[in-house]
């Protein structure tokens, strides 16, 4: 250590007891030289707890494919790291070391056209005080860019206690077969009897059949307004996140690479992928 490098760190250690100008006039720097290498030392310390904090945040980045924001990254820190980070100091290292999360569409909200046979039951309760009782299933299609199928149609049940997606379809025909797929393995999950069940006005869930057979299975139909996704969104959010997230996970190009994803991405949403009013996972 130089000798100048001495005395800066020797008024330092005594500048609460002494004024800086008698310190400074028994060593050999200025005043001004003092207070630049200061800022110069606390921004390299400020550097080191960035670069630090850089390290963990990287690591969640990485393990979510840049699908996560300040507001996730901020509490998956506390969930793994134990760490009460502020979500601006989240958001500043992220800007100054050029991460950027993927952004979703969001959805524009449509008219309010009430279809007569099917109540509005749920109307956007999207709480459930326990698991069964309240859930919500939709239908969303996946291009297919090799093979001789164009499309796969992918029909899933969210439980809306926790979140969790407890059953799921996939077939290249969109059909009422689809969703009765869907509803058997909903009926191995299990489910409380009188639990409701609410859909949006596609033709497989208008469909006679398919209210016959929730009626057998002892589930409350529930239906959205005309037109109105928002009424729906708790299903709709899922699908959302799907088709942004999945490809930057898993290779989507041929129907078993798409089933696979589809597969896959459903486990990782429900046992790893942070929910952030729960602040964990729907499994955890």
């Amino acid at each position: 250590m130089s000798r100048k490098q001495e005395e800066f760190e020797f008024i330092r250690e005594y500048e609460d007891i002494y004024p800086i100008t008698k310190l400074v006039a028994i060593t050999s720097v200025s005043r001004s030289g003092y207070y630049k290498w200061k800022a110069r030392k606390e921004s390299y310390k400020q550097d080191q707890k960035d670069e630090e904090l850089y390290e963990k945040i990287l690591s969640i980045y990485k393990k979510h494919c840049g699908t996560f924001g300040r507001e996730r990254i901020k509490k998956e820190l506390k969930r793994h790291y134990h760490m009460i980070v502020n979500v601006k100091r989240v958001s500043r290292v992220m800007k100054k070391y050029g991460l950027r999360c993927q952004i979703r569409r969001r959805r524009k909200k449509g008219g309010h056209q009430p279809y007569g046979n099917v109540p509005n039951i749920l109307d956007r309760d999207f709480k459930a005080l326990r698991p069964g009782i309240k859930m919500g299933v939709d239908i969303t299609y996946v291009p297919i860019n090799k093979g001789r199928h164009s499309w796969l149609y992918v029909c899933v049940i969210k439980d809306l206690f926790n979140g969790e997606i407890v059953a799921r379809s996939m077939d290249t025909n969109q059909s009422t077969e689809l969703v009765y797929l869907a509803l058997n393995k909903l009926e191995e999950k299990g489910f409380e009897k009188g639990a409701i069940l609410h859909s949006d006005q596609g033709i497989q869930f208008t469909n006679p059949g398919y209210r016959q057979r929730l009626k057998e299975m002892g589930i409350t139909q529930s239906m959205s307004r005309r037109g109105n996704c928002w009424d729906n969104a708790c299903v709709e959010n899922f699908f959302s996140h799907f088709k942004v997230e999945a490809p930057c996970f898993y290779k989507m190009e041929t129907l078993t690479d798409i089933k696979n994803a589809v597969d896959a991405y459903v486990h990782y949403y429900n046992n790893d992928r942070l929910q952030t009013k729960l602040e964990t996972s729907p499994v955890e």
